[in-house]
């Protein structure tokens, strides 16, 4: 059985492996020096756990001509880079075997930022303006050179925003360049050069291509959502899929081919991150194997109706279904987006609640990342790397999606603990004495009538309704028109996770257009109290009614949406 070999498994590229194996070839990882000696290979180290058994791993030795003669022994029809670090030696490989890759004479312009845009200036398309420097005092010289304050500073080689600053004022240019001479690369090498450029204001834009033989197609598209932070870096915040060719669009697409000529890309994937400004589309920077997330392979198919890596391959291996492919409209079966935590402080988390919230949102297909009720140190977000997990999105209604995507937002914004949480968000267990209500009594003021359920940490006979406990409570039915939720001791040292599963669970029981009420006894027990609550009711479907006098005090919500759970189960 002949073989595919991709360089460096990491990310989106792991899909390869399936993809490999389901069209009959052989799927074997080369591991480089780079990446062994990586931050991220102990992560790497978790996809080989997750790997077919019919997959071969072997390493790259210490001198190109073993390498080579090791891949040889797999008679490969491929060799493809799985990740940034496998760029170069995938195509040497491929190059060297007569497989097709991309010429190693514009290798350069391929991976290093200033050598693309130096091929886009020598090719007369647009470029911006930038140079590799050594030094703080030469990059604010450069700055100031050619007339421009403001400016972006990066590594001259990197991946998912690592390491880059925004700055609005040559003395942000100063400390950025000096930060960045003094930190060391994901292999612990500290950086010896820079690149700075000329800061360009627009909206950001991925454009995803591959290409057989300098003929290019469009994957997808997507509109990423950044933020700069206090320290200024630029994170991610969110990745949404283009649907539709809105105007200026198809100009960036035409660009995003004219950018793959100019850096003499002809096999493959291409990653390429674009801005449109007033001027139209600029390139910030191409990325030469597949777009990265960690993107499932059903999530990409559910939005595109294909994923980067099987394309990759149909381009690579039937010319003809690639021919077929590129005559095809661009049309999206779904819309879809992913969401990055960004967590805004180093946090010592007991838990990742995230997982409850999410799977309440009928947009959810899946989260990464965030492993439920388990201990975790996370560091403050400052790119891509060290987001808190990633939510994705996929859903039919658009709207529907822009919603749920701007309520994980706001919980991300304002209730972080019901995201990540350290503890602190209920560890005062509140005095309840002094508003303990009797069921009866929140039944009268709140006009409850039809069928009723009070959920309470004791189990009592009340006429004319059911009463439940956590205990039994996967024992009651749906469809109440009213649910009362009385727990106060239930909800004492469990943690956030399973505190919002218990809400989450006796919220569920409500039907359509029923109601659930919440006392302040309970309330004072969840994080953030009631405007936690409060939004726990958003999170789940309901509205938030205004308070009656006789119901003061109390969080009343109508359910009007049922749904949750998303594509797949979390």
């Amino acid at each position: 059985m002949r073989s595919i070999v991709i360089v460096d498994l990491l990310s989106t590229g792991f899909n390869y492996v399936t993809d490999i194996i389901q069209r009959g070839y052989h799927p074997v990882i080369m591991e480089t020096i780079t990446i062994s000696r990586s931050s991220v290979y102990e992560e790497v180290k978790e996809y080989y756990k997750k790997l077919d058994p019919a997959s071969t791993i072997i390493k790259e030795k210490n001198s190109y001509e073993e390498t080579l003669d090791e891949v040889k022994k797999y008679d490969p029809v491929l060799v493809l880079p799985g990740t940034e670090s496998g760029v170069v030696l995938a195509n040497r490989l491929a190059y060297d075997l007569g497989l097709p890759c991309n010429d190693i004479n514009y290798i350069e312009a391929m991976t290093q930022k200033n050598a693309m845009h130096e091929a886009l200036k020598k090719a007369g398309i647009r470029y911006i303006r930038g140079k590799v420097v050594a030094s703080s005092d030469e990059a604010v010289s450069f700055c100031r050179e050619n007339g421009f304050e403001k400016a972006v500073v990066k590594p001259v080689q990197s991946a998912g925003s690592s390491g880059l600053f925004l700055c609005d004022d040559i003395t942000q240019v100063y400390e950025a360049v000096s930060t960045l001479l003094t930190t060391k690369d994901f292999v612990g090498k500290t950086f010896e050069k820079v690149m700075v450029q000329e800061r360009i204001f627009g909206i950001e834009y991925i454009v995803n291509t591959v290409s057989r033989d300098g003929e290019h197609r469009l994957n997808s598209m997507a509109r990423y959502e950044k933020i700069k932070t206090r320290n200024g870096h630029y994170i991610y915040d969110y990745a949404y899929y283009i649907d539709k060719m809105e105007p200026g669009y198809a100009e960036m697409v035409e660009y995003a081919f004219k950018v793959a000529d100019a850096i003499h890309y002809k096999n493959g994937p291409i990653h390429g991150e674009y801005m449109i400004d007033e001027k139209g589309p600029v390139l910030i920077e191409v990325n030469c194997r597949p777009m990265g997330g960690s993107q499932p392979a059903e999530y990409m198919d559910l939005i595109t109706g294909q994923h980067e890596t099987d394309s990759v391959l149909d381009a690579l291996l039937d010319p003809v279904k690639f021919k077929a492919d590129c005559e095809k409209p661009y049309r999206l079966r779904r819309v879809g987006a992913f969401k990055f935590i960004i967590v805004k402080e180093d946090i010592d988390a007991e838990d990742s609640p995230v997982r409850e919230v999410a799977r309440q949102l009928s947009s959810t297909y899946m989260i990464s990342g965030a492993d439920p009720e388990t201990p975790k140190y996370y560091h403050q977000t400052i790119d891509l790397d060290s987001n808190g997990g990633v939510i994705f999105m996929v859903n039919k209604d658009k709207k529907l999606l822009n919603e749920e995507l701007e309520l994980i937002r706001c919980v991300e914004q304002r209730f972080f603990q019901f995201l990540i949480n350290d503890g602190t968000s209920r560890r005062i267990i509140p005095k309840t004495d002094s508003y303990d209500e009797e069921p009866e009594d929140i039944i009268d003021s709140c006009k409850c009538h039809g069928s009723i359920l009070v959920a309470a940490d004791e189990k009592r006979e009340l006429e004319g309704c059911q009463c439940v406990t956590k205990d039994i409570l996967k024992e009651a039915r749906r469809g109440f028109d009213n649910v009362i939720i009385m727990y106060k001791n239930s909800l004492t040292g469990l943690s956030e996770s399973a505190c919002l599963r218990l809400i989450f669970d006796t919220m569920e029981l409500v039907r359509e257009g029923g109601r659930v009420i919440v006392p302040q006894g309970t309330y004072d027990f969840i994080s953030y109290k009631r405007q936690g609550m409060e939004e726990l009711m958003n999170i789940k479907g309901f509205m938030v009614e205004p308070p009656r006098k006789e119901s003061a005090g109390k969080v009343i919500g109508t359910r009007v949406k049922i749904g949750g759970y998303g594509v797949t189960a979390l």
